[in-house]
């Protein structure tokens, strides 16, 4: 549960910050994918869980969005916050071949 918490204090308000700047910014898609991203953490419950949301945003790379040069900003903080917390529970990122 330490590491739940851990990931929605480090990366649920860098989320937040993104997903109103794809609104402002009318990326009505991007915002929609990280937006359920963001639920997603906020339902984790335990340790184990936090392989799903970890998982999506560190293969957010390989989805392929184009982002402004502040979502992209954003998006490399939550990138490493996420590369790091799946570190600490031994995600591997997905990549496409």
């Amino acid at each position: 549960m330490r590491r739940t918490t851990s990931a929605r204090n480090e990366i649920a308000p860098l989320l937040d910050r993104l997903i109103s700047q794809l609104d402002a910014e009318g990326s009505a898609t991007q915002r929609a994918y990280f937006l359920r991203i963001r639920r997603e953490l906020e339902r984790v419950r335990h340790d184990a869980e936090l392989a799903t949301p970890i998982r999506e945003l560190t293969s957010t790379r390989a989805v392929g969005f184009s982002f402004s040069s502040d979502a992209g900003a954003l998006i490399a903080r939550i990138l490493e916050k996420a590369e790091e917390l799946g570190r600490d529970l031994d995600v591997a990122p997905h990549t496409l071949h």
